[in-house]
């Protein structure tokens, strides 16, 4: 009787864990949308809630900043898109430049963050100011955004912030080469 009552209360743990598993990931594959539905925000909010689960490969700069800098490639072989972190270190400031891009490392969209010190970071007690644009490229036009996702539309600043980012990644990918 008591193998019984430990055999009865196994399959019962045993079928309520695997119910829970099964319907975990049902409501995941609902709540999931694919990457190219996903609009350039919330490709941001998909990266950062799923970042441990993509590959990187980190690649180091020394000649573009008087600290260097890096670039970090997320990719993962389920995913729509490659996210691609550089990075620039200097005295006064650091850059973030953020590209989320199709496959074939087509930009859909970019996060640019500029941190400026008040005085050199090795004196210490130095103060931060920073400044967020977001560049979408989505829908065959340009539209520019601020740090509250506003949209900037001023045409020249669109097209200055699109040619300095363009500018900004060719001039470093130039230097290494990312395998697809």
């Amino acid at each position: 009787m008591k193998n019984l009552a430990i055999l009865i209360l196994f399959i019962s743990v045993y079928s309520c864990v695997r119910n829970q598993k099964s319907e975990t990931q049902i409501n995941s594959k609902l709540n999931q949308k694919s990457v190219s539905e996903l609009n350039d925000f919330e490709m941001i909010n998909d990266f950062e809630s799923n970042k441990a689960e993509f590959n990187t490969d980190t690649f180091k700069f020394y000649n573009h900043s008087t600290d260097g800098g890096e670039l970090i490639v997320f990719h993962e072989s389920e995913s729509d898109y490659v996210v691609l972190d550089f990075w620039l270190y200097g005295e006064t400031g650091k850059l973030n430049y953020t590209y989320w891009t199709d496959n074939d490392f087509k930009f859909k969209f970019i996060r640019k963050i500029s941190y400026e010190y008040n005085k050199p970071y090795y004196e210490g007690n130095y103060k931060t100011d920073s400044v967020i644009q977001y560049l979408s490229y989505s829908n065959s036009e340009f539209r520019l955004f601020d740090s509250n996702k506003n949209e900037i539309n001023d045409p020249e600043l669109v097209k200055s912030t699109k040619s300095e980012l363009d500018g900004f990644y060719n001039d470093m990918i130039k230097e290494i080469e990312i395998i697809k």
